[in-house]
């Protein structure tokens, strides 16, 4: 599976779609990339983990990091579609209690666009 990150806007939501690996390797990339685009946007962000097949510590730091970024600027940052290993790896840290999750932006799609 390619590693990639795609942006889709939908209504007042950035949804930012990982595929593949979150890694030592890819997190420096996307961290460059989401900051860049988070600067130059408004709204609030969905990071959509639904085709992501691995994170280590430097993903868990990816969106730590965002989501940071985004509540300095009053913004929310919303998950969504993590597999079980992630699930439990997000649980334990305690991101649950500072950002909403969904099992899928279908789920989302229904309750807030």
């Amino acid at each position: 599976m390619e590693n990639s990150m795609n942006i889709e806007v939908i209504n007042h939501l950035i949804i930012v779609h990982f595929q593949g690996e979150i890694d030592c390797v890819m997190a420096p990339i996307y961290r460059q990339q989401l900051s860049d685009l988070l600067e130059e946007t408004k709204e609030d962000v969905v990071f959509d983990f639904q085709k992501t097949s691995f994170i280590d510590s430097s993903g868990i730091g990816l969106v730590l990091g965002r989501y940071n970024q985004l509540k300095f600027e009053h913004r929310t940052l919303i998950l969504t579609g993590l597999n079980q290993v992630a699930y439990r790896l997000f649980e334990l840290t305690g991101l649950f209690q500072i950002m909403p999750y969904y099992e899928s932006i279908e789920n989302l799609k229904e309750g807030s666009l």
